[in-house]
């Protein structure tokens, strides 16, 4: 009877002792918890590598200004343009153009978008211009009160109907605006245009709010200014545009600049900064919408408010060129314009206008380009 007993016990015990060491199935729960850590854990992997591979990325410094010429580098940025074309872009913050030769002469940027202001950066600082990328011209005009005596007189060059004033009505008129700036090359061309000199007017230097609003409460006669000063001056019922550089005719271009060092030492980076560029300004010209909407967060970021149909305006009269225009048109023009203009104002010594035609070259625009046309 213990026999019987103990074997009964053993087999109890053995079939206890299997019993536990089947495995229990998971629950539905604990599946999807490891499956989601292992995700997340893959996840992360995924996303450390590729902020590693971005660390490693070769630099490029480029210089941004408050300005329309600087959304397509806010674009690329945004977009991760850059790093698809193997570099990653650090910005530099200049307010204008003329700080930024500054930052040039200091080795602070390596890349940067300028159009006046380019001028110098070749004829002084040895910079390139090796590609043009917007329409510079539109949004820089000269304005007078409705109930100036300018505005009465509208074509006094037959050559060009739509300017207002003559010899009388100017003489003696105070412009104000900012020196050595588009919008004073503007102010020169509409006084050569009616047989005038800066001889004839006194000039002031303001910046271009500031002459905007000298304007409304009469403490000048015209106030010459640049986007987006001008789509708030044309909007105003009391002034009227008495000139501008696009009915003049006179070209200007913003321009893709490259330091001398990056011209001679990173070509590799610089021809892919210029595709990238063109990638981004074919984009935005696209869809007007879209990079009216990108300018005024641009305008936001940097401390001013302007409204999206300002905004709009703006990259309507001022296009961006696309990369099929680019191959199309040779590149240079309105440096050598505002050259002769600055070197009329003492901006610039004569023996350095050579300088400007030797440091433009379209060989990255035309050739490496126009492979992928």
């Amino acid at each position: 009877m213990k026999r019987v007993v103990s074997v009964s016990l053993a087999v109890a015990l053995f079939v206890m002792g299997m019993a536990g060491c089947t495995p229990k199935p998971a629950t539905p729960s604990t599946t999807s918890q490891t499956s989601a850590a292992q995700e997340k854990t893959e996840g992360e992997n995924v996303a450390e590598e590729k902020a590693q591979k971005q660390e490693e990325l070769p630099v490029l410094k480029a210089s941004v200004m408050p300005a329309l010429n600087s959304v397509p580098i806010k674009y690329m940025i945004d977009n991760g343009i850059d790093v698809k074309h193997g570099f990653k872009l650090e910005t530099v913050y200049f307010a204008n153009g003329g700080v930024m030769n500054e930052g040039l002469a200091a080795d602070q940027w390596e890349v940067g978008i300028a159009s006046a202001a380019a001028v110098n950066s070749l004829a002084i600082y040895g910079a390139y211009c090796v590609a043009e990328i917007g329409h510079a011209e539109g949004g820089v005009g000269t304005f007078c009160r409705k109930d100036s005596p300018i505005a009465q007189v509208k074509g006094f060059n037959p050559s060009y109907p739509d300017v207002y004033g003559d010899p009388e009505t100017l003489k003696g008129a105070v412009i104000a605006t900012n020196t050595g700036s588009i919008a004073h090359l503007n102010v020169n061309k509409w006084l050569e245009k009616l047989g005038l000199t800066t001889d004839d007017v006194e000039i002031v230097h303001m910046d271009y709010p500031q002459a905007y609003q000298a304007l409304r409460t009469g403490n000048c006669d015209v106030a010459a200014v640049n986007p987006p000063t001008f789509y708030t001056a044309e909007s105003d019922e009391d002034i009227m545009m008495t000139s501008s550089l696009t009915n003049l005719d006179v070209p200007q271009f913003d321009a893709i600049l490259a330091s001398n060092k990056t011209y001679h030492n990173r070509r590799d980076i610089l021809v892919e900064y210029v595709k990238a560029f063109y990638e981004a300004t074919d984009a935005l010209q696209a869809d007007p919408d879209m990079a009216a909407q990108v300018l005024k967060d641009w305008y936001a970021e940097n401390g001013t408010e302007f409204t999206l149909e300002e905004c709009k305006k703006e990259v309507m009269t001022r296009p961006f060129v696309t990369s099929g225009e680019a191959l199309d048109r040779e590149i240079g023009e309105c440096m050598q314009i505002t050259g002769e203009f600055w070197i009329s104002q003492g901006l610039l010594e004569e023996s350095r206008y050579g300088e400007i035609a030797k440091h433009v070259d379209d060989s990255i625009l035309k050739e490496e380009l126009g492979k992928e046309k």
